[in-house]
């Protein structure tokens, strides 16, 4: 790497570093809703950025839950109108349904972000904040439509710089990963490099 690509490496981190730090409200964001009626979570699938929030609205009189098939999450019993919400703060596929009526199932895919450029490389943030507890990532990239490898596993790291020596389009994927439970691969973002 040449003085130049390195010192426009190095403004584009400082930069990334200033976007990406936590900023209470912001980091706290709206994403999207679920309404739980008529035996259905609705949209079964929905989308949301990193440390955005899921709010499910519970409106049968029946009773049910939101609950993480991963354990990352459960909302406890709920109905009338009652809502809960959850921020997701890592990056993954998380599947989820009700223990109450198990035929009710969804998903929220949180794909990982990348800021940069394709001449300074990129930040890639798989998570909001370091890991606590039993919580770790795997991040994976690929080059092209070549073999998936990996990044980082098991790591508590929120983010890593992306810049490697080969030119090309890669695309990135991350899980979060709880103990011997994994959530599913995220959404893959792609990044080019030059």
């Amino acid at each position: 790497m040449n003085a130049a690509r390195f010192t426009r490496g190095l403004v584009a981190v400082a930069a990334t570093a200033a976007v990406l730090a936590p900023s209470g409200a912001a980091e706290a964001r709206a994403g999207a809703s679920v309404t739980v009626a008529n035996m259905a979570f609705a949209p079964a699938t929905v989308s949301v950025a990193l440390g955005e929030s899921v709010t499910w609205t519970f409106q049968d009189s029946v009773p049910h839950t939101s609950t993480s098939d991963q354990g990352f999450w459960d909302s406890g019993t709920r109905s009338g109108g009652a809502s809960y919400v959850r921020r997701f703060t890592s990056a993954g596929t998380f599947a989820y349904h009700c223990t109450i009526h198990p035929m009710m199932r969804g998903k929220v895919a949180v794909p990982v972000r990348a800021t940069g450029s394709p001449g300074a490389g990129w930040a890639l943030r798989w998570a909001t904040k370091k890991a606590k507890g039993a919580i770790t990532f795997d991040v994976q990239t690929r080059r092209g439509s070549g073999a998936w490898r990996p990044l980082v596993s098991g790591v508590k790291t929120a983010g890593k710089k992306f810049d490697p020596a080969r030119a090309g389009t890669y695309s990135v994927r991350a899980r979060t990963v709880k103990g011997a439970k994994r959530s599913g691969w995220s959404p893959t973002v792609t990044v080019t490099i030059s």
